[in-house]
């Protein structure tokens, strides 16, 4: 056997694997790992060629050498191996490492001392392979044929999201290259494998490339790319719209650190597809920004499926607000602007709630602070517009000022600003409507005034006052106090 004939006879194989070598090198979807994992498949297949050319000159000699009891072994075994591998090119092999070699593992012992038990094969003193007088000499096959159905599984499951399409190039090839092999093992053909190998991983590399290239690197969604292109594609089938927006992703980048972003947004891309709901396609279209194409689904489907991702959310720390529409007779965009509507109002609510949330727990914790120090808190409310809509005014802050409870001062502005001295009403409520105007939330309401009392006694008080504001400035809650510094 020389190295030209070795050439020759694995010239395709060569030819194939140098140009993928190559090609790696001006990747721009795969990541690192699966570039470097790509490139010891190519070495291992490499490998193969070279260790089965060396065992069939073995077979030639007559007579049994030790060189063909170590060959002949290790290429059964670098099948199922060089299988791993691909597999670990889409990082299916990320968990669980050491149980998916377990097989091999367990199989190397057996292999490498069948030679003596007889247990697969064995060599005679003629050099002559002699196979086991039952199923067990097909053990190395179905070895292998056990690693290509875990691929099989393991990449339809990796890529479910993708639909039929995507996944259905590699899958053929793979079931037409097995059915080769059975056929070859029915007729007790002995080849090498190794050119095989390398057209199914040209094969596999280039469907990985092209399913990497539609998938969004951060979360595993289908990029914005593919919502473009599927809601042309998949228009007659798209019966249902999602938009799906997550909340205070900027807080958490800026408070946590982008590490915590983005397992924030991976997180929520988790919620959004572990029901695994048949025809749902996700797409992660934007930074904190999410879009969902249902085909062929009802609106009770839609609804209960939005329910569900809503209830896998709760289980987290995040929050996503959601719009939906049924596409019906409108255009796929026409359908997304409407779901997005309803996306930002179901937003804002939960916002809204979220902040008078939090200004609530502060007002209650002033209050307590208030009772404590024995002077006056009110308080207010405005909507969205920045509309004053209620006042109340406090136990304590009645009490002051001589009243019993709401019948003798009712929770409404009139009944402090009525009260107030006609040399200090103009500017006290010049500052008190200043503060609230002013969206920048720089100024503070602190003034100084008299008040008439219940029983008609001016008394002098100092009052202040904080603003909790909306993101866009408007004023969301107003919370005071005021002390009797009469007779300071």
């Amino acid at each position: 056997m020389s190295i030209a004939s070795l050439t020759l006879s694995n010239y395709i194989m060569i030819a194939e694997l140098l140009g993928l070598w190559v090609m790696l090198e001006s990747n721009v979807h795969l990541n690192k790992r699966t570039i470097t994992a790509t490139r010891i498949v190519i070495i291992l297949i490499f490998t193969e060629a070279l260790l089965w050319a060396i065992e069939r000159w073995t077979r030639e000699i007559g007579y049994l050498t030790y060189t063909r009891i170590v060959l002949t072994p290790t290429v059964y075994l670098l099948h199922p191996i060089i299988m791993l591998g691909i597999m670990d090119m889409a990082e299916f092999v990320k968990k669980r490492r050491l149980l998916l070699y377990m097989p091999i593992l367990i199989s190397a012992p057996l292999l490498y001392t069948s030679q003596w038990t007889h247990l697969f094969y064995w060599f005679d003193s003629n050099n002559l392979y002699i196979a086991a007088d039952n199923v067990l000499r097909y053990y190395p096959y179905f070895l292998f044929l056990f690693y290509v159905i875990l691929f099989v599984v393991a990449f339809t499951m990796r890529y479910a999201r993708y639909g039929t399409a995507e996944r259905k190039g590699i899958l053929i090839s793979i079931i037409a290259a097995s059915i080769g092999v059975l056929l070859n093992i029915i007729f007790e053909i002995d080849v090498d494998y190794s050119t095989l190998f390398a057209s199914l991983l040209l094969i596999y590399y280039l469907s990985l490339y092209v399913l990497t290239a539609k998938e969004d690197t951060l979360t595993h969604l289908l990029n914005r790319q593919c919502y473009y292109s599927d809601s042309d594609k998949l228009k007659d089938q798209i019966t249902a719209v999602v938009s799906v927006d997550m909340n205070d992703l900027k807080k958490i980048n800026d408070s946590q650190g982008h590490d915590a972003g983005d397992k924030a947004l991976y997180t929520v891309a988790e919620c959004l597809t572990k029901n695994r709901v048949k025809n749902k396609k996700v797409y992660r279209i934007g930074g904190d920004e999410y879009a969902i194409f249902y085909l062929n689904k009802k609106e009770d489907d839609v609804k209960k499926d939005i329910e569900k991702m809503r209830a896998e959310l709760a289980q987290t720390d995040y929050v996503c607000a959601f719009g939906y529409e049924m596409v019906e007779k409108k255009d796929i965009h026409q359908a997304m602007l409407s779901a997005d509507r309803e996306m930002y109002s179901n937003k804002a609510k939960l916002k809204n709630s979220k902040e008078r949330q939090i200004a609530a727990h502060k007002e209650a914790t002033i209050r307590v602070m208030h009772e404590a120090l024995g002077s006056g808190m009110w308080g207010m409310e405005f909507d969205d517009d920045g509309n004053m809509v209620s006042v109340e005014w406090s136990p304590e802050f009645r009490r002051m000022l001589g009243f019993t409870d709401e019948n003798d001062f009712p929770n409404k502005l009139e009944s402090w600003s009525d009260r107030l001295h006609p040399d200090d009403k103009e500017n006290v409520l010049k500052e008190f409507r200043d503060t609230i105007s002013d969206y920048s939330g720089e100024k503070n309401y602190d003034v100084k005034y008299r008040l008439k009392t219940k029983s008609g006694e001016w008394r002098k008080y100092h009052a202040l006052g904080r603003l909790l504001r909306r993101d866009d400035g408007t004023p969301l809650s107003y919370v005071g106090m005021f002390v009797d510094i009469t007779d300071k």
